[in-house]
């Protein structure tokens, strides 16, 4: 899984590119944690991983993705 500093390094790098927002997505497996904060967030309201409380097993199992809702056919 990934560690707080890859979180973060990976939710700057969608901020600096062409992201108009933040995804977080969660699998199947996660915690109810986890499952509780998935879905779309404006840069200054996205949720940090692994939130507090994440009880995944192995590790957070949440993950940041843009969203590109202004780019596209």
């Amino acid at each position: 899984m990934l560690t707080v500093q890859q979180h973060e390094e990976g939710l700057k790098k969608i901020k600096a590119g062409l992201a108009t927002k933040v995804r977080i997505l969660v699998p199947g497996e996660a915690c109810p944690v986890c499952v509780a904060i998935e879905g779309v967030y404006e840069f200054d309201t996205v949720p940090t991983l692994p939130p507090d409380g994440c009880s995944c097993i192995g590790g957070c199992k949440a993950m940041y993705a843009p969203v590109l809702d202004m780019f596209g056919p």
